[in-house]
């Protein structure tokens, strides 16, 4: 049953990938957009239609699926098919009913609170279901009742000013008065106190903690997010509306702040967490579009690859059939996507990248120049998800983001690292000044254990829509950086694969927009300078970052530096190093340069900031 299978992955965050073995319930379809037969209403047509600005109405448009909630069999039918859908309509049916001050109001409010401590903020926030932007309605000020024993005005009250920092929420730029004051010393040293003594205001820091540790440690999110639930689940929601305390608002707002994905796959679960002669697969109406298109350039991409081994004489421990992927969407990448071709061909890679084009004009500048494209749309999770299915198809993958700049062939360097150590499964890149991973160029091996490894974070991305992908690739691998306690992931320490580093010193570089990147030693030696271009996920917090500063220390568009030069067309045609061909780019590379050796023994990467709960 759909409900028991999401009762189990809500309930252990260390879930086990062969504990469950159907992939539909691993990477549960929350938003009800997969095809299914015999269904109760369209969902996905209903989703779709609540996705228009609010002005068009989402009472008018739900009216045919609210008259068949309304009858209890279909509603057991719901449960089955689409509780986050049926938890929607018991949100507008609760709003309607006290809008007219009608009895019913109070049993779609009981049931509403019942679903949204069932789901948590982590599931409610990446839904595509407006059930947060929907709770915050005009309705509540209609009814117009203060409730003063939420509202904690009384100045009696000993633990902290509840009053001060409600009010802190009414000023345009309330942030960091917010922050200082959800970490301030009455809260951290009186917290138990301080939730007895005003459960709202101590809910609202909670949230605020939630938003920042997101953002920081997200190791400590869980933690919040129990509290603001246990709080939640105990009061009335008009309750809370009739407070002062701006909770039903901060949590749009937050779950459009700190999200990063949605419970969007382009692939389908079977082709991403099963291997093509599983047999189940095949059990699947129809293979999805991205599907589509991979399996028309599988076998191009096989005999690109199988070339380059036998021109390599790959055997034994070093048989590789390694192809390269990338992916690209928005008005800052898709429009270089013919140039990445352009370059990797030169470089003599070409018939072996694949692009994941998450948008139109990313898949007609693939097109244009006969790349090897595959649709899909846009999501941070698609550099788990394309390597993953290649993997489950026996490639071994070299991933580059697209704000790579390929000086030479990878192929060289890559040889060399795995014949000095048979036993890697994984090369990745990583900071200059400081043992910290950089995700942006990763070589996947196609082993058993680096699949599975792939998998399991692939579906821990996905149920923590919150997780920054670099953040939790770090963790999964032991690597510095952390996303959940130890005994939380469901990866054990002897379970990660045999890794490495790429040379961060010389060869796999860094623009210095950060202050541990850079590179040193004779650029005639860089294969790869990646040019961290910019935020990679979908929340709203990064791209306000990114604007705020620049992109980052020292930022310049280097994007834009290298790979719009229509002055220097031979740098997409050619195989001539940049710094040689133009002063500019020269200009650009040295300064990144360090000018010192890298230290022999880096910082390790550590937690991004001190935990504080």
């Amino acid at each position: 049953m759909r409900r028991v299978s999401i009762v189990v992955l809500l309930g252990a965050a260390e879930f086990v990938l062969v504990q469950v073995q159907d992939p539909e319930d691993l990477l549960v379809d929350y938003d009800c957009v997969r095809p299914r037969k015999n269904s109760l209403l369209d969902w996905s047509g209903w989703l779709q239609k609540l996705q228009q600005p609010r002005g068009e109405g989402w009472m008018a448009v739900s009216r045919e699926p609210l008259s068949l909630l309304n009858n209890e069999k279909n509603r057991q039918q719901a449960i089955e098919e689409c509780p986050l859908g049926l938890l929607m309509g018991d949100v507008l049916q609760m709003l309607a009913c006290f809008d007219k001050r009608h009895p019913c109001a109070g049993t779609f409010e009981s049931l509403v609170r019942e679903g949204m401590a069932f789901f948590g903020l982590r599931v409610l926030m990446g839904t595509r279901w407006p059930i947060y932007e929907t709770l915050h309605s005009d309705v509540w000020r209609r009814l117009a009742r203060e409730d003063a024993d939420l509202a904690c005005e009384d100045p009696e009250k000993r633990i902290l000013n509840w009053g001060r920092f409600k009010r802190v929420f009414d000023l345009e730029d309330w942030y960091q008065s917010a922050v200082d004051i959800a970490y301030g010393p009455e809260l951290e040293v009186s917290w138990r106190e301080a939730a007895l003594e005003c459960p709202l205001g101590f809910a609202t820091a909670n949230l605020i903690k939630a938003m920042l540790c997101s953002h920081t440690e997200s190791v400590c999110f869980r933690a919040h997010e129990t509290m603001l639930s246990a709080v939640l689940q105990d009061v009335p929601l008009q309750r809370v509306a009739g407070s002062g305390w701006p909770l039903l608002h901060l949590l749009g707002h937050v779950s459009r702040v700190v999200r990063r994905h949605r419970f969007q796959l382009d692939f389908t679960p079977g082709e991403l967490l099963l291997r093509p002669n599983a047999g189940r697969v095949q059990r699947e109406a129809a293979a999805s579009s991205s599907m589509q298109d991979l399996q028309a350039i599988i076998p191009k991409l096989r005999e690109a690859a199988d070339q380059t081994a036998t021109r390599f004489a790959f055997r034994g421990a070093l048989s590789l059939r390694l192809i390269y992927a990338t992916m690209a969407h928005g008005p800052r990448f898709s429009p270089y996507v013919s140039r990445f071709i352009g370059r990797a061909s030169a470089l003599g890679i070409g018939d072996e990248l694949v692009v994941f084009c998450l948008d139109e004009e990313a898949l007609a500048s693939c097109r244009a120049v006969q790349g090897h494209c595959v649709r899909g749309t846009p999501s941070i999770l698609n550099k788990f998800t394309l390597p993953l299915v290649l993997l489950q198809h026996d490639f071994d993958v070299m991933w580059l983001d697209l704000d790579v700049f390929l000086f030479q062939s990878p192929m060289t360097p890559v040889i060399r690292q795995l014949r000095e150590n048979t036993a890697l499964e994984l090369l990745i890149s990583g900071s200059f000044a400081v043992d910290c991973i950089c995700s942006g160029i990763v070589l996947f091996r196609s082993t058993e254990s680096v699949r599975s490894w792939l998998a399991q974070l692939l579906v821990w991305m996905y149920e923590h829509p919150y997780e920054h992908d670099q953040k939790a690739f770090s963790a999964f691998l032991r690597a510095g950086e952390r996303v959940a306690f130890e005994s939380e992931l469901p990866v054990p320490p002897e379970k990660v694969p045999k890794w490495d580093f790429l040379d961060p010193e010389t060869e796999f570089v860094s623009a210095r927009h950060v202050d541990v990147a850079g590179w040193t030693g004779d650029p005639d030696k860089i294969i790869a300078f990646h040019l961290l271009h910019g935020d990679s996920d979908d929340a709203d917090a990064s791209r306000q970052f990114a604007a705020r500063h620049g992109l980052g220390i020292g930022y310049e568009p280097l994007l834009d530096l290298f790979f719009n030069r229509t002055d220097f067309p031979e740098l997409y045609k050619t195989p001539v190093l940049p710094h040689r061909l133009s002063p500019e780019l020269r200009d650009a590379l040295w300064r990144s340069r360090w000018p010192a050796p890298r230290p022999k023994s880096p910082a390790r990467c550590n937690e991004t900031v001190p935990m504080r709960f």
